[in-house]
């Protein structure tokens, strides 16, 4: 963002890869907003909790989302199990790593607000409404600064929430799905199976096509599809049946410019061996406090005949 705050909308199983390949500030990348739990939208979550939080981030990471139909399947008992999960290794490093980054914070909201606030700072609203799919507890997101407008859509079937509140927005972001015939052809489903998953639960590219005919963005972007040339023709093909506003199929590590005069696409080039950025001030002098051990029976087990160098006074 241009006020210096970063936001990820959704952080699925390998995107971590591509966010670290661009090697961003840490210290800034301390909000997830999730669109729902499937491990595709949030499998990385915890990648970035501790991976962002070696590297250089040194507050809580904050997860964002929805509710759902039972406590259970709501955003703060996936959080709460993440916190269980990893206990073992955020445990293990106190007193090396920042203590205040060691910590995740869930923000659960209603998932059946209608364009409900999620977060509003430093000149940045989001908010929220309902999406279809799979089952209650998806949601969509608006964001606007400084008179421009983000949508993004998660998973969804076309819904009547999304056409309303995604209006005239400046860059719209929405699944767009392989048509029965293409999941049958990329993934082996049988037709019924096909179609329930392809035009159903999700968004078809005619569907994709409808929906930005009726919201008019400024650029309209389809994700949530496997990248085939045949299968990106047949996509396009569709669509062009009932929109021809700009539109772009995204691909990884697509970069976007956005201004209210323009929007200028750009594709990342990042080293195939990525490093870590370098941390700031405030990490390296933040508070860490405690120190990880173990017990006497393990610590009898050292071999005797290394002797680490000295620690250094703190």
């Amino acid at each position: 963002m241009g006020n210096g705050d970063i936001f990820l909308f959704d952080i699925g199983s390998g995107s971590a890869e591509n966010l670290f390949a661009l090697r961003p500030d840490f210290h800034r990348v301390d909000k997830i907003f999730a669109s729902h739990l499937h491990t595709d939208h949030v499998g990385d979550a915890a990648v970035v909790w501790v991976g962002g939080w070696l590297s250089g981030r040194y507050t809580p990471l904050h997860i964002y989302g929805p509710s759902s139909s039972a406590p259970e399947l709501g955003t703060a008992a996936y959080v709460e199990g993440l916190k269980k999960t990893y206990a073992w290794d955020v445990t293990g490093r106190s007193g090396i790593l920042p203590d205040a980054g060691g910590k995740l914070i869930a923000h659960e909201f209603d998932y059946k607000q209608d364009n409900g606030v999620v977060y509003e700072k430093n000149g940045v609203r989001i908010t929220s409404y309902p999406a279809v799919h799979v089952l209650d507890g998806a949601v969509s997101y608006r964001l606007e600064w400084n008179g421009l407008s983000f949508v993004f859509g998660g998973d969804s079937a076309p819904n009547k929430w999304f056409i309303e509140r995604s209006k005239n927005a400046d860059f719209v972001i929405h699944e767009m799905f392989y048509t029965p015939k293409g999941l049958e052809q990329a993934l082996g489903f049988p037709p019924r199976q096909a179609t329930i998953v392809s035009s159903y639960i999700h968004t078809p590219p005619q569907g994709f096509g409808k929906i930005m005919a009726a919201v008019q963005p400024r650029l309209a972007v389809g994700y949530h599809t496997i990248r085939q040339p045949e299968l990106d023709q047949m996509m396009l093909e569709e669509v062009r049946t009932v929109y021809d506003g700009p539109l772009v199929i995204a691909n990884d590590l697509m970069a976007w410019t956005v201004t209210k005069d323009s929007i200028v696409q750009r594709e990342v080039v990042s080293a195939e061996r990525v490093q870590a950025p370098p941390t700031t001030e405030g990490y390296k002098k933040a508070k860490r406090s405690g120190q990880a051990s173990y017990s006497k029976y393990i610590d009898d087990g050292k071999w005797k005949e290394y002797v680490p160098p000295p620690l250094p006074p703190e």
